[in-house]
This record gives structure tokens, C-alpha cells and sequence, in this order.
């Protein structure tokens, strides 16, 4: 019920500003907020008898004090009912079917209660006012957490309409209500940066709380940050607390980060004149260190007038796909690859509005080479999976996390307008339950994982003047150009194809999946939306139905392959475990999967019958952990290691 200060802070600007305060504080704790509900459907099981007395007996026939000792006893069996049953250790706002199967449970304990009550003499009252009482006790019950949800959503929905008209703002708290915090108020509420909110602060001095500062609430303690920007939908906390030490700013970023919502620090000038804070180059942009030198570029289209986008990694798995599209759509493209895998993903792929640059995204002067005269980029170069990643982890470090700090830098020197960035659903990791979305806490249990949340924040750290898109993408299935058979469902599918027999190692855990074609389709939307659409921006890339545990997966390449065996082992080291909720790319974009996994099982099944050399499904070729083996076994650790990328020429 956290949710309810949305509501009461309203009222507690007015009349009755002391009370709803302290009511506020106390629904602030787990053991309130139960005594609340507890309450609640006391008094719902209590009014149900009264009301049903009252239309079928007439209270004066059964008696005011009888009416009384029946509503108290409806009233605590509901209580009861609805304890066991869990009820009070959900949050009403989000009411389900669980809840509702929870309240109808409960309802049916207390016509049971009642119909024993009568048949041994005790209750007088016929059996159409029983059940009656019974099912206005569940239209209360139901009608109040409805309710409870519909006012948090006009709540939420009413906060977000104070900035622009309507329109969405970009919400912040700042954690601090010292000097430091009030400045960084002030400028927010003059309009230093259009279209974001300042919802509150965050203040651990008690003596704060409540007070209005510059108009704007304190709305509690620093250790309730997590708690409030839920509550507010605050997407962004600022730390404004120049004397907290390194560890309590950390951990406060930690456990708001892990929630999806977003931190920045402010340090203070007494922690740089004394050296508390060591200045890092990597803090100042390229362009602050250039000063706006007049050599930076500036253009963004071809000769013949068309947008040219950098793909990076762009004879991939996705990307061969993608850079194909990018030319049919009429873009100039630009791919930038290290080709560790080979080049079949464009080998004889030939266009005049295709550039093919042999370069690593590591190295600064092969981006900045890759970056002349780009528009927009798709970042896809990366060590994908965990076991390629865990071959050699300080190399995955440097792909997967340097590589896009780098990235970033340039995009700001050379003015990119838009970077979509490749990362993945398995930021979620082991999150076993409900349907996860963007807004759900981190639980990364691999390295890869680990890379692709620190790439996340980077990239919104120092964005700059780019817009920065990220794609968590859902386990990529299908035919490519550049085919892998190192990933769940074309690993099922050509086992089942080539040896008659497959594996299911587990088969509990869920997975979301998502076609390499659709994958792609998805890149270009992010590229072509409207700024105020993505621009900071995540989206999970996949579909709700493509959601599938390993076993059901299974199951349907048997029967799609026909003649497959199955064998079942128990549950390995696996710790993923995640289903994960599209709604917002479905909402925002507009985008839905064309493939399902049905169809992409087909497609795989029939390019292995067809060509014999799939069949070798064991050719390193076709695995990102066998090919980097290879790639790795001869060290490259020196800047002239990998051939530097040559001026952008036409393939």
C-alpha cells in the first residue's frame, strides 16, 4: 500500500496536513498496512450480514443483538479465511486470479460456517439469506480491492500529467535535502531541464519530513528510497549527499538499480580540493576534451542524400539479417566486424549503399573510423552466451563493457542522433514467477548478464546528446545467414533432425524467445521511432506467447520433427529461470513477432534436411564457444593485435 501516499500527499498540502501525514508514516510499515486490510474485510463480512439481514429478515424480526454477534462472527471467519489463504501478503493493487480464487475460497468457508450454524439449530435464518450474505461478503471484497487498484492508477496516471500538458515527464527524486539537493531543486523547478519532474526529496533528518521545500514535499527517509520511488513512479533518484561515504552511496545505487529505477551521485567540491575523489579522464566526454574542436563532424547523409547507419557486428547471427533490411529500407549501411565467426553472414552480399569494415569495436580509432558521417548506430558486437563469455572473461570484459563505453564516447564527438544497443533478457535471471518487465528488479547470475546491465548504465550515464535505445532481447531462434546451433531451440531442432534424439536437461525453467528476423525488424523500430517515443528507453524484444518452458520446447520439436526421442535428465546448474512480459514494445512501437517457435522449428528442420552441411551441427562454425576457442588460443593483447579498419570504402 505504499502506493497510497500518491493520494495522501494530496490531502496532506490542505486542511488536514498533520493527521494524513502521520497515517502516512505508519502505512509506511508491513504490520499496519495488514491491520488495514485486516480491517477492511472485517468490516466487508460484518456489512454483508447487516445488509442482507436487513432486505431478507428485517433486523427487528432476528434481533439487533443477534444481527450484531452474526456480523462479528462473519467478520472474523472472513478474516481468518482470507489470512490462510494469503490475502493480506499480497499487494491489493495488484489484484490477480489468485486473488480472486483466494476470496471465492474464502466465501465458500463462511457459507459452510453458516449452513453448520444452522443445520445444528443455532442460526435461524433461511438458507436464501445465507447465501445472500455470502455473496455480498464477495462483492465487497472485490469491490474494495478493485477499488484499491483503480484509485492507485488515477492517482499515477494524474502525477504524470503535471508536466507538458498531459504528456509524460521524466520523474526524480533527489536523495538529500541539504544545500547540494535544494540547488539541483532549484534549477529543476525553473526549467533547467524540460520534461523532467521533481517529485520530492528524501531527507534521513526527521525533523524535515513533511516540510515543503520551494513547493516541493520531503517525503521521508533516504532508506525509504526504494519504497517511495515505486510509490511515485519516480524513474531517476539523485543523490545529493556530498558527506555520505563511497560504501552508502553504493549501496543505495545497488538496491535502486536493481529495481530498474535509475541513480547519479552528486559529488561535493570539499571531496575534490582534498582528493577524496581521484579525477578520471573517463568522467569528461570527447567533445569536452576537444572543446568543440572545428574538425568535428557534422554530416549525417550519403552523397546521394540517403542515412547512413553503422551496424556493428553486423555479419552475426541478427545482424546479417539486419543489414539486409537496413538496404531494402533505402539506408546506406555500414558494418563494422572482427569476424570471429567468419564472414558467412555477408559473404556475397554486394550493394552500392554497403560499406564492410574488418575492425574491433575495442579500439577507439576503429570506431571513430566506422563513425564518419553515421547517423544513427545498432550496436550488436559483442560475446554472446555464457559459456563463450566465461572462455576468457577479461577479454569478455573488454568486448562486452569497454567496448561500449568507447562506443558511447564517440557517438557524442561524432553527433550520432540514435545508438540501439543489443543486450539481453537474461538481466533478469534467476527471477522465477510472474511475468517480468522493464520496470522488474536485476538478478544477473552469469558474467554475459553481468556485462549487459553495467553496458546498460553506461550507456544512459553519459548518453550526451545521443539517444540511447536498449533492447533486452529474448533467446534468438531461427535461420541465418550466419546460422547457429548453440542456442536452445536450433540446438533441439537439429538433434532431433540429424540423430533422431534430444536432451532435456531440467525443462522447469521458462525462457522468452524471439525469430533472428523478427529481432531485427525490432533494431529498425527502435532506429526509426520518434524520440520522445524511446530516447532513453528499454524494451524487452520478444512476444508473450513466445514464452516456453525447456521441456515444452522440447515436446514440440518432437512432434514437429517427427520420430524424435526425448531424454529427460534432472535439473543441472542452470539457474535461469524468467518469463517476461512485451507489453510496453507492444504498447510504445507497436511491434508484435511475426515467427512463432512452431514455425521457427519448421524452417530450421527443412534448411537441415536440405543441406547436408548443416547436418555437421558440431562445426565450430556454427558455435560461438567453439569459434572463439579458436580465435583465443593466440593471444591479442596489444594495441596493434587487431588489424586496424580501413577508410570506409565501398564492399
Amino acid at each position: 500500500m505504499t502506493s497510497t501516499r500518491l493520494e495522501l500527499d494530496q490531502l496532506a498540502q490542505g486542511l488536514f496536513f498533520w493527521p494524513v501525514r502521520a497515517l502516512d508514516r505508519g502505512l509506511r510499515h508491513a504490520g499496519v498496512r495488514r491491520a488495514v486490510k485486516v480491517g477492511v474485510d472485517f468490516c466487508c463480512g460484518a456489512a454483508a450480514v447487516v445488509t442482507a439481514v436487513a432486505v431478507s429478515e428485517g433486523i427487528p424480526t432476528v434481533g439487533v443483538a443477534e444481527t450484531a454477534s452474526l456480523a462479528l462472527l462473519v467478520g472474523l471467519v472472513l478474516v481468518v479465511a482470507d489470512g490462510l489463504g494469503g490475502s493480506y501478503r499480497a499487494i491489493w493493487r495488484y489484484t490477480g486470479m489468485r486473488e480472486a480464487v483466494t476470496l471465492s475460497v474464502s466465501s465458500t468457508v463462511v457459507l459452510g460456517a453458516l449452513l453448520v450454524l444452522r443445520g445444528l439449530g443455532t442460526l435461524g435464518m433461511s438458507v436464501a439469506t445465507l447465501l445472500l450474505m455470502v455473496l455480498l461478503v464477495l462483492f465487497l471484497c472485490v469491490s474494495v480491492r478493485a477499488l484499491r487498484r483503480w484509485s492507485v492508477a488515477e492517482a499515477k496516471q494524474r502525477a504524470r500529467s503535471v508536466v507538458g500538458g498531459g504528456t509524460a515527464s521524466h520523474r526524480v527524486l533527489i536523495a538529500g535535502a541539504g544545500q547540494h539537493g535544494l540547488s539541483i531543486g532549484r534549477e529543476l523547478l525553473e526549467g533547467a531541464a524540460p520534461g523532467v519532474e521533481l517529485v520530492g526529496f528524501l531527507d534521513d533528518d526527521p525533523a524535515k519530513h513533511g516540510a515543503l521545500l520551494n513547493g516541493v514535499p520531503v517525503l521521508g527517509g533516504v532508506r525509504d528510497a526504494l519504497a517511495l520511488a515505486q510509490g511515485y513512479d519516480a524513474r531517476e533518484v539523485i543523490v545529493a549527499m556530498p558527506s555520505a561515504t563511497r560504501a552508502v552511496v553504493r549501496a543505495l545505487g545497488r538496491r535502486l538499480e536493481q529495481a530498474g529505477i535509475r541513480v547519479r551521485a552528486v559529488g561535493g567540491i570539499e571531496r575534490f580540493v582534498r582528493g577524496r575523489d581521484v579525477h578520471r579522464p573517463g568522467n569528461v566526454t570527447l567533445t569536452e576534451l576537444l572543446d568543440g574542436a572545428p574538425n568535428a563532424p557534422t554530416a549525417h547523409a550519403t552523397a546521394d542524400g540517403t542515412r547512413r547507419v553503422l551496424v556493428t557486428g553486423g555479419a552475426g547471427f541478427i545482424g546479417s539479417h539486419l543489414t539486409r533490411m537496413l538496404l531494402d529500407r533505402g539506408y546506406s549501411v555500414r558494418v563494422l566486424d572482427r569476424f570471429d565467426y567468419g564472414r558467412a553472414g555477408i559473404e556475397g552480399l554486394r550493394h552500392p549503399r554497403l560499406e564492410v569494415l574488418a575492425g574491433d569495436v575495442c579500439s577507439s580509432r576503429d570506431v571513430g573510423r566506422a563513425l564518419r558521417d553515421v547517423h544513427g548506430v545498432i550496436a550488436l558486437a559483442a560475446i554472446v552466451g555464457d559459456p563463450a563469455c566465461n572462455l576468457d572473461p577479461e577479454e569478455t570484459v573488454n568486448l562486452n563493457y569497454t567496448a561500449t563505453k568507447i562506443l558511447i564516447e564517440a557517438c557524442n564527438f561524432h553527433r550520432v542522433r540514435r545508438l540501439v544497443f543489443a543486450s539481453s533478457c537474461s538481466v533478469y535471471g534467476a527471477s522465477g514467477g510472474g511475468a517480468l518487465t522493464e520496470q522488474s528488479p536485476l538478478n544477473p547470475v552469469s558474467l554475459y548478464a553481468r556485462t549487459r546491465v553495467l553496458s546498460e548504465s553506461i550507456l544512459f550515464d553519459r548518453a550526451g546528446d545521443v539517444e540511447p535505445v536498449v533492447l533486452r532481447l529474448s533467446t534468438v531462434f531461427g535461420l541465418s545467414p550466419r546460422m547457429r546451433f548453440d542456442l536452445v531451440v536450433n540446438t533441439l531442432t537439429v538433434r532431433g533432425v540429424a540423430d533422431g534424439g534430444i536432451t532435456i536437461t531440467g525443462g522447469n525453467q521458462w525462457r522468452p524467445n524471439v525469430h533472428c528476423r523478427d529481432a531485427a525488424r525490432a533494431f529498425i523500430a527502435a532506429l526509426e521511432a520518434p524520440a520522445e517515443r524511446v530516447a532513453g528507453e528499454i524494451f524487452n524484444v520478444g512476444g508473450d506467447a513466445l514464452n516456453h518452458t525447456i521441456a515444452d520446447l522440447g515436446d514440440m520439436v518432437a512432434e514437429i520433427v517427427g520420430d524424435v526421442q526425448i531424454a529427460r535428465q534432472r535439473d543441472g546448474n542452470d539457474l535461469r529461470d524468467y518469463r517476461v512480459s512485451f507489453a510496453k514494445i507492444r504498447q510504445v512501437l507497436g511491434f508484435e513477432p511475426e515467427w512463432t517457435v512452431a514455425a521457427g522449428i519448421r524452417e530450421v528442420a527443412a534448411a537441415v534436411r536440405a543441406e547436408p552441411a548443416l547436418r555437421d551441427y558440431q562445426n565450430p562454425v556454427y558455435h560461438n564457444v567453439q569459434a572463439l576457442r579458436q580465435t583465443l588460443a593466440t593471444p591479442r593483447r596489444r594495441r596493434g593485435d587487431w588489424t586496424a579498419a580501413p577508410e570506409p570504402a565501398s564492399a
